[in-house]
């Protein structure tokens, strides 16, 4: 077992939240799996495939990251190294993770418990790194990023996540996941709007949401756009909006004149930039 200063907190902050009952409170082995709180972010990225053999196409951005944060830890999590740390860890997760019927929605679920176990940075293989994030994320707890300025349950992806160790954020995460998750066997889990609201970014929407009434700010960055998100993934999926040199040609992978050095010329403030591969 792990030991915790501020485990009753914790549980009482959980008690609270919108929509919370206390279900992945209610086993004996969550009452007494307690986690030692850090109060700055690690200096580890995290990153996931299914293997150790990351396609080519991936890692020159997968190298920007060790190579603009020189001195940091690096992890690649594989299918085999996530289900371990479920079971290792987070036995009463478990049975959910494993009846998730799509691989993304397990790679989705279990970045947020590396938030939580480990802490430090979370990106998908199609981030490319521009610059250090140290100085954004000086001071901060749980830092997120928006997409876009709309009011939309998609704006906060989670492609990128950057967190102290053991911030109970992620754990109402994972407990809405368990939540959402027992609707399975009634919802067609095909459709691509189920799944990013049971694992993905319209759950971590309304789990922000949930957190900001009770909590406010506190503790909780969201970035604006640009800073992280500086393409909208709509741009490069529904077509061009501004003529043949806007997102949808230059930083759009699969499109004949994708060029990375102009895509990223157009956002001189990005900290990173995702090319929204959407490999899932």
């Amino acid at each position: 077992m792990r030991i915790i200063a501020g485990a009753s907190v914790l549980w009482a902050w959980l008690i609270l939240l919108p929509g919370s009952e206390g279900g992945i409170w209610s086993k004996p082995a969550v009452r007494g799996q307690h986690h030692i709180r850090e109060h700055h972010i690690p200096q580890i990225i995290h990153q996931s495939w299914k293997d150790e053999n990351v396609p080519q196409g991936f890692k020159p951005w997968q190298d920007s990251w060790k190579k603009n944060h020189p001195g940091w830890e690096y992890r690649l999590w594989t299918d085999v190294d996530n289900r371990k740390l479920v079971l290792d860890h987070y036995p009463w997760f478990l049975d959910t993770y494993d009846a998730l019927p799509k691989p993304i929605m397990k790679a989705d679920s279990v970045r947020y418990l590396y938030m939580y176990h480990v802490g430090g940075v979370y990106a998908d293989l199609d981030f490319e790194s521009i610059r250090s994030l140290e100085d954004v994320l000086a001071g901060r707890q749980v830092v997120l990023a928006e997409m876009t300025e709309e009011e939309w349950d998609q704006k906060i992806p989670n492609a990128w996540l950057a967190s102290t160790k053991g911030h109970p954020f992620w754990l109402y995460c994972i407990q809405q996941i368990i939540k959402a998750a027992g609707s399975c066997a009634a919802t067609n889990t095909d459709r691509w709007d189920w799944l990013e609201a049971t694992t993905g970014p319209v759950m971590l929407f309304h789990a922000v949401e949930a957190y900001k009434k009770v909590k406010g700010l506190s503790g909780l960055t969201i970035l604006p756009p640009g800073v992280i998100y500086p393409i909208d993934w709509r741009r490069t999926v529904w077509g061009p909006k501004d003529g043949p040199g806007d997102e949808f040609s230059i930083c759009n992978p699969p499109h004949p004149i994708f060029n990375e050095d102009q895509c990223k010329a157009r956002f001189p403030q990005a900290y990173a930039i995702t090319y929204w591969t959407h490999t899932w």
